[in-house]
């Protein structure tokens, strides 16, 4: 009797139609239907951003916490943080509470979405004894620079008047000062801040203002337009002035402090965090080097919602089969949608081949409703064909 194959499937998300774990379920179905000729190893991946928590908790790497919170305008919403006990590390993920997706269309605006519940989400990790956070930044619904996480943390964000500022990206325009209160009685019993290792992880690396910046980029997907454009860009500025004159912290042009709204950008001015790459970070959470080096891995399926040129430039994706080429296996993509030609597809040098999922129909909405049905024949057709090569 032959030995299985073994192959690693390692996607990001399909934004807005399917998470990374339920690409890694679609995938072991398939393979339960080759159960004598498969053995399917699955690590969901993401850059910091959407199903970062997930991806640890579903391999088995870390306990999930659940706690109700504040979505970006204030509403509960339960959001999840993965808990690592043995190391008391806490991995938060800001979509979890403060994410484009608990909004509907017409619902955001940025003016007054709050990076609020990401603090108590941070606030629960901390209760729990953390003395490391993991914060994984992508996905935001705010532009409130982390300003209402901070204070949610303990940090005071005052006007002229010593009146604390409101929530949003709106109120930072009338920021004066910024001042980190004294921890009270009940408080003593956990780390302060300055106690806890801050890591932000995030795969970006735009500065904080300007056409590269946090309102310029990612503003429009949010619900900035021409007006509130300007109100963002200069309560963010107004915010980069007092973290530079009173906090002697500048972040102006700070790669990778336009994440998240900015978010990434206070917390390495008023935490001490430290700025690394989400994919690396959740590739050595994960182990996937000793993956390859423990395993003799016949395959690599890695996958994202669309593929283009861009794809090959440290995007997910090219980043698991750059991996998967340094231990000379063969790895190939899974898109919904690609959008390379074939002379540009010869430009991925680490993919083999790429398999886009898209039914023969030009709706959207009824390719986003079939994506489960689409991948799964994808999945079908290539794993037949290659079983049979």
């Amino acid at each position: 009797m032959s030995v299985p194959k073994t192959i690693l499937v390692a996607p990001d998300s399909f934004k807005g139609s399917l998470s990374a774990v339920n690409f890694c379920r679609i995938a072991e179905k398939v393979g339960q239907a080759h159960a004598n000729e498969i053995h399917v190893l699955s690590r969901p991946m993401s850059d910091g951003g959407e199903g970062f928590v997930e991806a640890l908790i579903y391999a088995g790497l870390a306990e999930v916490k659940k706690v109700v919170v504040q979505d970006p305008l204030g509403r509960a919403t339960t959001a999840k943080f993965a808990w690592q006990p043995e190391t008391k590390t806490a991995i938060v993920e800001m979509a979890q509470a403060s994410g484009l997706p608990l909004l509907a269309p017409y619902e955001r605006n940025p003016l007054k979405a709050s990076t609020y519940g990401t603090g108590q989400l941070l606030n629960a990790a901390i209760d729990l004894g953390a003395e490391k956070i993991i914060l994984g930044l992508g996905g935001s619904a705010t532009n409130d620079g982390g300003v209402g996480a901070l204070q949610s943390l303990g940090f005071a964000f005052l006007d002229d008047q010593g009146d604390p500022i409101e929530l949003g990206g709106e109120a930072l325009t009338s920021l004066s000062k910024i001042v980190k209160k004294s921890p009270g009685m009940a408080e003593n019993k956990r780390k302060s801040l300055d106690e806890i290792e801050w890591v932000i992880a995030c795969d970006v690396s735009n500065p904080l203002l300007g056409e590269q910046g946090a309102t310029a980029v990612f503003g429009p997907q949010k619900g900035v337009d021409e007006q509130s454009f300007t109100t963002l860009e200069n309560g963010l500025a107004r915010l980069a002035d007092i973290l530079k004159k009173d906090w002697h912290q500048d972040i102006r042009d700070l790669p990778g402090a336009g994440a998240a709204g900015g978010m990434a950008g206070s917390f390495v001015g008023l935490l001490n965090a430290q700025l690394v790459s989400g994919f690396d970070l959740l590739s050595e959470l994960l182990q996937l080097e000793k993956l390859f080096q423990t395993h003799a891995i016949d395959l690599v399926i890695t996958g994202e919602g669309k593929m283009d040129l861009q794809t090959q430039f440290g995007k997910l994706p090219n980043r698991i089969a750059e991996l998967a080429n340094r231990y000379q296996v063969p790895a190939v993509g899974v898109c919904g949608k690609l959008e390379a030609s074939a002379a540009e597809l010869a430009a991925f040098k680490d993919l083999r081949s790429i398999h886009e999922d898209l039914a023969e129909t030009t709706s959207l909405d009824v390719l986003l409703a079939q994506t489960d049905q689409n991948l799964e024949k994808t999945f079908n057709r290539y794993l037949t064909s290659w079983l049979s090569a």
